[in-house]
């Protein structure tokens, strides 16, 4: 009788979860982008921030729509995937202005700094650590936040 409780309690936790759990993969989409864009710009005065932008953008959608949807045919085969993008644009495009002007201090600041901060070895700087993993943790936030978004916005008008 227990049992019968535990195995229907696992199949609805597991039809909640994600198959192939799209959000853990944003960061590959993402990377790409970064590469494809910083490659042609790389001497641009603006091209570190383009690529940064344009790779956080990436990452942060694929996470935030990802974490709604099943499996890849859910968002191919999603009628209101616009709506729901452009739903979010606005939002992400003001957070977006505070993380490139957040990059563009990163890099003000850079020459500023003491060279036990900025020095390169092997595996980077102190300084370029911090810069990422601040990048990371905003892009995640602001993905569980538009996945909230989006689930509660259009999960309520289906109803």
């Amino acid at each position: 009788m227990f049992e019968d409780a535990d195995v229907e309690q696992r199949e609805t936790e597991d039809e909640d979860k994600s198959s192939i759990a799209l959000e853990r993969w944003a960061h590959f989409p993402a990377m790409a982008v970064f590469g494809a864009l910083i490659l042609p710009l790389h001497s641009h005065p603006w091209g570190w921030q383009i690529a940064i932008a344009g790779g956080y953008t990436v990452y942060v959608f694929w996470f935030a729509l990802g974490s709604d949807k099943q499996d890849l045919d859910d968002i191919t085969g999603d009628s209101l995937l616009l709506r729901k993008i452009a739903s979010q644009l606005l939002p992400h495009l003001l957070i977006l202005v505070f993380v490139v002007a957040g990059v563009t201090e990163w890099f003000r600041l850079r020459p500023v700094l003491p060279t036990w901060v900025t020095h390169e070895g092997r595996k980077g700087s102190f300084w370029g650590l911090f810069g990422w993993l601040a990048l990371a943790f905003a892009g995640i936030a602001q993905g569980f936040w538009m996945a909230a978004r989006i689930k509660r916005q259009f999960h309520e008008s289906e109803d």
